[in-house]
C-alpha cells in the first residue's frame, strides 16, 4: 500500500479548499465566472516564489520591475502586499494603480500577523470580487504565517494549516512563531521541505 506523501496531502487539501472557496464565492457573487491563476510555479522572472494556493489565489515573494504589467497580461485582478512601507510597499501600490489592478497593503512588521491584519486578510481572500488574486511580501514567508493563520481560524486542522503555510513559503522561525500564536507546542525538529 502506498502511503501519501506530505505533497499529495497538501494538493488533495488545496483542491478541497478550492471547492469550498469557489462555492462560496458563487453564493456571494451571483456566480459570476471567475478567472483561475496560472498553476506554474514559474510564471515571470520578475515573480519571485509563485506559487498557486487555490484556482483563484496566488502566493509570491517579490514583485520584481515589469512585474505588475505581467500580473496584468495574467489577469490578475487585485494584490495583497504584506510588506510594510519601509519596503516601498509605497511605489508598489502607484505601479498597481498605473498597471488598473486593486492593491491592498496589510504591513505584517511583526513575527505573525495580528487578529486585526487576519481580519482584514479574510475580507479581501473571501470577497470574490477580488479575483484573481495575488498575496504577497519579500520572500513568502509572511504570506505562508498568514496563511496558516487564516486557515487555522477557518477550522482547518492545525497540521493541515501549518502544511499549507510551509508549501506556501512558511520558514521554520515563523513557523514557531505561528505555533507559538496558537498556543500550540513548539516542534523539536523543524519539518523538511517536500
Amino acid at each position: 500500500m502506498r502511503v501519501p506523501t506530505l505533497r499529495t496531502a497538501f494538493r488533495v487539501a488545496t483542491v478541497l479548499m478550492a471547492v469550498a472557496i469557489d462555492l462560496g464565492g458563487a453564493r456571494f457573487s451571483g456566480a459570476q465566472p471567475i478567472t483561475e491563476v496560472p498553476a506554474s510555479d514559474r510564471v515571470s522572472p520578475a515573480i519571485t516564489y509563485y506559487r498557486r494556493v487555490t484556482p483563484q489565489i496566488a502566493a509570491a515573494g517579490l514583485l520584481r520591475e515589469g512585474a505588475l504589467a505581467d500580473l496584468k497580461s495574467l489577469g490578475f485582478a487585485m494584490i495583497v502586499d504584506l510588506r510594510g512601507p519601509q519596503e516601498r510597499s509605497e511605489a508598489e501600490q502607484r505601479a498597481a494603480a498605473a498597471n488598473a489592478i486593486r492593491y491592498a497593503n496589510i504591513p505584517v512588521t511583526t513575527a505573525v500577523p495580528t487578529d486585526a491584519q487576519i481580519v482584514e486578510f479574510s475580507r479581501l481572500v473571501e470577497d470574490a470580487g477580488n479575483y484573481p488574486m495575488i498575496v504577497h511580501c519579500a520572500s513568502a514567508n509572511r504570506v505562508g504565517a498568514m496563511w496558516a493563520l487564516y486557515r487555522a481560524a477557518r477550522g482547518t486542522p492545525f497540521d493541515t494549516a501549518l502544511s499549507e503555510g510551509r508549501a506556501i513559503g512558511m520558514q521554520p522561525p515563523r513557523e514557531q512563531a505561528v505555533r507559538e500564536r496558537l498556543a500550540r507546542p513548539p516542534f523539536t525538529n523543524p519539518p523538511k521541505a517536500d
